[in-house]
């Protein structure tokens, strides 16, 4: 169990930083630039065409067969609704910092939804560590003070399509990694198409290339995250997707040569040694835990 553990605490961090990539790095090549839903038609529709051309040019139909195809779908909105909420936060005129401020409470959901509704055990050290997290990025980011009810609801919306997606994505861990993959990013595709010809906007060539790029890195973001789900409980590695906060912060400093405020450097000084201290609470479990880990096998959901 201990290896388990900690190769899901390794997979989420790498899902993290593949994240920062996605978001800051690859995609701010087109933001501003043409509209979101675009932009993540886009992300799917060449996260489909990848997974033709790597995984289904053989057997196209090994990618949708599945036991759960309405579990699948169910979730693939998730993935709509993130996004979604996210460009509707921004209309109502919330600031972005605001919105993810918000949204780092999607952690702490996560592991009500494996608590209360999956059964899965969350040791207190793992709550303490989550809610330092959370606390961490909300002095990082700062959301503003004027947040009302109604205007909270769709950061608060964008959280728990994340935390539900994540569970979800953990009850799929007996499913082939290449349905999950499938499904997430064609109920996406097929909800959007018939939006594209009214927002459409053509892209550049070097444009087209950030938008194949985006697909790519966001495909290989969900392998990592779908791995990190299946290979432990939830418990073991929702903390560390806190990283991605830790690498923006980093990315912002390094690359744009942002200055980091004392309360933002002990904040992420903070996150930071709860997550090693987590990853070295991991390391110090005992040896018996692997042992009956091999031994049972986890039933399937």
């Amino acid at each position: 169990m201990i290896a388990h553990e900690r190769r899901a605490m390794a997979l989420m961090a790498a899902f993290a930083l593949a994240w920062v990539l996605l978001e800051d790095v690859v995609g701010a090549h087109v933001q501003g630039h043409y509209p979101l839903m675009q932009v993540v038609w886009c992300r799917y529709a060449v996260h489909l065409v990848a997974m033709l051309l790597l995984f289904g040019w053989r057997d196209p139909g090994r990618l949708w067969r599945t036991r759960r195809p309405v579990f699948q779908l169910s979730r693939s909105l998730l993935m709509l609704a993130m996004p979604l909420s996210f460009a509707l936060s921004l209309r109502v005129g919330l600031p972005s910092d605001t919105v993810w401020g918000e949204f780092w409470f999607a952690p702490l959901c996560t592991l009500l939804i494996a608590r209360l509704m999956m059964g899965e055990r969350v040791p207190w050290p793992v709550w303490a560590a989550t809610a330092a997290g959370w606390l961490g990025s909300a002095v990082i980011l700062r959301p503003a003070a004027e947040l009302t009810p109604g205007t909270a609801l769709l950061p608060l919306a964008m959280a728990l399509s994340f935390g539900v997606y994540l569970a979800m994505t953990r009850s799929l861990r007996s499913e082939v990694v290449h349905a999950n993959l499938f499904y997430t990013a064609v109920g996406v595709f097929a909800l959007l198409s018939p939006v594209m010809p009214m927002i459409w906007v053509t892209p550049n060539v070097h444009d087209a290339l950030v938008l194949v790029c985006i697909g790519l890195v966001g495909l290989f973001a969900l392998f990592l995250l779908d791995r990190a789900a299946a290979m432990a409980p939830l418990a073991a590695s929702t903390p560390f997707v806190y990283v991605q906060v830790l690498g923006v912060l980093t990315l912002a400093w390094v690359w744009h040569g942002h200055a980091l405020g004392r309360a933002s450097l002990l904040a992420a000084l903070s996150i930071a040694a709860v997550l090693g201290w987590l990853w070295w609470r991991g390391a110090r479990e005992r040896a018996p835990s692997a042992v009956t880990f091999t031994a049972t096998r986890e039933p399937a959901p």
